[in-house]
């Protein structure tokens, strides 16, 4: 292929990584374009650090223009549709038709899908709310503090655990450990259980250390912000002084309306290429990161299936896969490039402490996930790690 333009929408962890791997692989005569409409790029690990005031919003951010190389081409704007019959991105700026196309749009978050929940809650799952939950912590006296994780799939599955150890050791700092009461209300059976039950165990642990109480398959129905109730499908409910929410997530409305998304309400791919399993029109579509849903091979429990978490680890590497797909199709080469399944995640206990977990999600019969004692030098590579996100492109690896 003599020219070749792959538009890649998003510019989060797996479109940068995507769009700057492609870019290193291909001659300039072949152009790479990336749509995204927020000018900034956070990383979403930092925002428990701004809910608890120990960074601003711009310390965990960057330009996005900033992090991508040279060469690559940053069209601003709102992306209204996708003609994939044409291989053609429809923005609020005029219109885009390409070879490739790369969706890394990650997920929308859902507030209608519980009623009462946006009115009653905060929430750390968008940096505008972690800034408005930090005065809320600021203000909080005493009294019942509820987590609730409505729906799965969320991103990052341990966020939630870690926010509420965070809190704990914070209010304690304060001296209001006795006057503070944190209670977790999820939908899920047991914390992270893509993990596996070892490391969900671990989590319940640390949480009982803490007296958090941890209440299992709980599915709200609706939040009442002016009694302050939280009311469950199996017909109990629960009060709260200070409620911290995981907004439901879901795909963006693009997606979902070129019908993209499969029953799971997310785009199926090829877990090995990212490749949309189900193209509806002509042209080389991939998805990566939290928009998708990837299947994996084994299974803890023989009747209940699993799927790739969503995070920004598993959404860069997956670029950097896609990235080699493309080009191999452009060069007319052969790739070995593959995403393997692996990935890590942090969890930050509290005290100047945090738990790197590392894991292999395409092993078999079952996931493996490695888990280690939280220390001061975790956290330290957390930080550190964090720092390399935000680190402005110089043509080396981010990783």
């Amino acid at each position: 292929m003599t020219h070749s333009k792959t538009l890649i929408l998003g510019g989060g962890f797996g479109g940068i990584a995507a769009a700057n791997t492609l870019r290193g692989l291909l001659p300039p005569v072949h152009e790479v374009l990336v749509f995204e409409k927020e000018p900034t790029f956070h990383v979403g690990a930092g925002k428990t650090w701004v809910m608890l005031g120990e960074r601003t919003p711009e310390q965990i951010a960057r330009p996005v223009a900033a992090l991508l190389a040279g060469g690559v081409r940053l069209l601003p704007g709102i992306v209204r549709g996708l003609d994939l019959t044409r291989g053609a991105v429809v923005t609020d700026r005029g219109e885009e038709r390409g070879d490739f196309l790369v969706v890394a749009l990650g997920a929308d978050l859902d507030w209608a899908a519980v009623p009462g929940l946006s009115e009653a809650s905060h929430t750390f799952y968008s940096l505008e709310g972690a800034v408005r939950l930090r005065a809320a912590l600021e203000r909080f006296a005493g009294g019942d503090i509820a987590i609730l994780i409505p729906k799965t799939p969320f991103k990052c599955p341990p966020a939630p655990y870690e926010a509420a150890m965070l809190v704990h050791h914070r209010l304690s700092m304060r001296g209001l450990g006795e006057k503070a009461r944190i209670s977790i209300y999820t939908v899920e059976g047991a914390p992270m259980a893509t993990a596996g039950p070892e490391i969900g165990q671990l989590i319940r642990d640390e949480l009982a250390q803490r007296g958090i109480s941890f209440q299992p398959q709980k599915e709200a129905v609706r939040v009442e912000a002016g009694s302050r109730r939280i009311h469950f499908q199996d017909g109990t409910d629960a009060r709260y002084d200070l409620l911290i929410a995981i907004p439901p997530h879901a795909a963006p409305r693009i997606v979902r309306e070129a019908s993209l998304v499969g029953p799971s309400g997310w785009i199926p791919v090829e877990p090995l290429t990212l490749k949309v399993t189900a193209t509806p029109g002509a042209g080389e579509v991939y998805a990566v990161g939290d928009v998708t849903t990837v299947p994996l091979p084994g299974r803890f429990k023989p009747d209940m299936p699993l799927s790739l978490p969503k995070a920004g680890v598993f959404a860069e590497a997956q670029g950097r896969v896609v990235a080699h797909q493309i080009a191999a199709r452009v060069l007319g080469t052969a790739t070995a490039e593959t995403f393997d399944g692996r990935g890590f995640c942090y969890l930050e206990v509290g005290g100047g402490r945090a738990m790197r977990a590392d894991g292999s999600f395409f092993e078999r019969p079952h996931p493996v996930m490695q888990r280690r004692t939280p220390d001061e030098a975790q956290l330290r590579d957390k930080e550190d790690w964090v720092a390399r996100q935000l680190r402005p492109h110089d043509g080396e690896s981010r990783t």
